[in-house]
């Protein structure tokens, strides 16, 4: 395929397939890296750190990333961090420890964190402002697609020996064949970001990166917890897994309806209903957990409209930035949003010991209900601006 016929869509549908991807590295090692080293005999803290440090790594290289995709283009930096991570993939299967692992998984977070900023800078350049909401809500649902579909991969590879290893490599390196197969993109042209430009995206559009903290924050704290809320309120395990299933169950079927909702009536005001649906939904949750004709519907609704706080988020972000700042902007977004993943579960945890039948409640609803005053903020500072101009209808 050409440079001058490669058309937006052809680009889209490659990323989606390389985001396929990520989602399901994402979707895929957890478990496996869990159930490997527990039956190694490690403790639950070094599995749960093992677990973590990619999205540490995420953080703490953040603000290198937009100078990286400067200098090596976004295409390279797509297929260059999944390829290298299905390497790092096979390494781990060679070498099953702690310690090793902790390393790889540190290089594992970082190239991957490459790929993941670059793929999203590069589907807002090929988006338009009339389909930005579709296009982002089609990410969200190819991205949770991969998330569930690595333990679905699982399954069928077991989670012994080179097998797992192997065949999640092997997917990694497929998902990236179209992407390959474009031998160059306009809009593979980034300029450099001085380490500014990235406190300077925090400050331009603050509520922008509150969607990304509550995004990480809920998403994490709600798979994390909702097992073992469902646990103190008397459900079997399985029934526990369950709500799980149920909630990315919604995550996949309503971020495309959504990012329509969202490019038809405006991001900002889809985003501010989600936050009221996300809110109530853990709200509703003690009163409808023993009632499954009701909790079916709930999680549905409440996994959809939580999971459109990220990829409406990058919608919005999209919109508030030109192209050039686009991956300074970008690289705040997924730094504040994994740090909100990796206080989520803590943070989650710590109120369920403190208040065993509300507390996980309390801070989920507490998040969305932020966003929603921030959303509100910002409207009332906008209009105000309007109305000084002498407009007052913002026409």
């Amino acid at each position: 395929m050409s440079v001058a016929s490669a058309s937006p869509r052809w680009v889209l549908g490659a990323l989606f397939a390389s985001s396929l991807g990520v989602g399901l590295i994402f979707g895929f090692q957890p478990p496996l890296i869990a159930l490997t080293l527990n039956r190694g005999g490690a403790s639950s803290f070094a599995i749960g750190a093992v677990t973590a440090v990619s999205l540490v790594t995420v953080i703490l290289l953040g603000p290198l990333y937009p100078r990286m995709i400067a200098k090596l283009g976004l295409k390279s930096c797509v297929v260059g961090g999944i390829g290298f991570a299905a390497l790092i993939l096979l390494a781990m299967g060679l070498w099953p420890t702690v310690g090793v692992w902790l390393a790889l998984r540190c290089v594992s977070g970082c190239v991957l964190g490459l790929a993941w900023i670059a793929s999203e800078v590069w589907m807002n350049a090929a988006s338009d402002d009339a389909s930005r909401g579709t296009v982002m809500g089609i990410y969200g649902t190819v991205f949770s697609l991969g998330v569930v579909g690595g333990p679905i991969l699982l399954e069928f590879t077991g989670t012994r020996g080179w097998q797992p290893f192997v065949y999640g490599a092997l997917c990694l390196i497929l998902t990236t064949l179209p992407i390959a197969a474009l031998r160059a993109v306009k809009a593979d042209e980034q300029t450099p970001a001085p380490l500014a430009s990235l406190a300077r995206a925090a400050r331009v559009a603050p509520v922008v990166m509150l969607a990304a903290v509550v995004a990480g924050l809920v998403e994490s704290a709600d798979l994390a917890l909702l097992p073992l809320f469902g646990l103190h309120a008397g459900l079997g395990e399985r029934d526990c897994l369950l709500l799980v299933t149920v909630f990315m169950v919604g995550n996949v079927l309503l971020q495309m309806p959504i990012g329509l909702l969202a490019d038809r009536f405006g991001r900002r005001s889809i985003l501010a209903w989600c936050a009221v649906l996300s809110a109530l939904g853990p709200l509703l949750l003690p009163v409808c957990i023993d009632i499954p004709t009701l909790l079916g519907p709930l999680l549905f609704v409440w996994g959809g409209t939580l999971y459109a706080f990220y990829s409406q988020g990058i919608a919005v972000m999209g919109e508030e930035f030109p192209a050039s700042e686009l991956a300074a902007a970008n690289t705040v977004f997924v730094m504040v949003y994994c740090t909100g993943g990796v206080i989520g579960p803590s943070l989650g945890g710590f109120a369920m010991d403190l208040w065993p039948r509300a507390g996980l409640s309390a801070i989920l609803c507490a998040a969305p209900l932020l966003l929603l005053a921030g959303l509100a903020r910002s409207a009332y500072s906008v209009r105000r601006l309007q109305v000084r101009q002498g407009d007052p209808d913002g026409g």
